[in-house]
């Protein structure tokens, strides 16, 4: 309609082409009034007429009530004998890059809270660390946590204690170090010198 009166009122449109196209216009108009009202009568009257359903719902739930329970269904894309079979254990330490990546995947679901990894085809597959592995048997060093406050703010003594420095027995000669390893060697020594001459340590 927009476009029949467009074009009718273009300058280039001769008279003859202005009536036709108004005329098309007035017919569009009113095809879209009658589509609107048929519209709106449609809209006003009920999806379906109202039925008596008498105690139809109450016997109903009863009997839902009194139904044996649904046999769980597999897992998607594996079938029953698969779901009910015993899980397959591979060691963390003697798996392939792929099923580390799948593994290391399922461990940040786990962690992070989201839902797991869809089942594949077969039996589940579940990723552990051998009994005697070491990852079981280690245990983090609470030295480790220690601020480091830098070596050059350290005296000689704290070094040892900080780095567990253990070595008591002759050092090297000192001509096989570098000159800077020189200059730090006799400052380590007139610095642990003036510490035992003054505080007996």
């Amino acid at each position: 309609m927009v476009d029949a009166l467009r074009i009718a009122f273009d300058v280039d449109t001769d008279e003859k082409q202005a009536l036709r196209q108004r005329a098309s216009a007035t017919a569009l108009a009113r095809a879209m009034a009658v589509a609107a009202r048929l519209l709106k009568d449609q809209r006003g009257k009920p999806a379906a007429e109202p039925r008596d359903w008498g105690d139809a719902a109450p016997g109903l739930a009863s009997e839902w009530h009194t139904a044996p329970p649904r046999p769980p269904e597999a897992p998607r894309g594996a079938k029953a004998a698969d779901a009910d079979a015993e899980p397959i254990v591979k060691w963390i330490d003697e798996l392939t890059d792929a099923e580390l990546a799948v593994a290391e995947e399922a461990d940040r679901k786990e962690k992070a809270g989201e839902p797991p990894l869809p089942p594949g085809p077969g039996p589940r597959v579940v990723y552990r660390y051998k009994p005697d592995d070491y990852a079981r048997r280690w245990k983090p060093d609470p030295q480790a946590w220690r601020p480091y406050p830098g070596w050059e703010n350290m005296t000689l003594p704290q070094r040892r204690a900080f780095f567990g420095y253990t070595y008591t027995g002759p050092l090297g000669p000192i001509e096989a170090l570098s000159p800077a390893g020189q200059i730090a060697m006799l400052a380590d020594q007139a610095e642990e010198a003036a510490l035992v001459a003054e505080y007996g340590m």
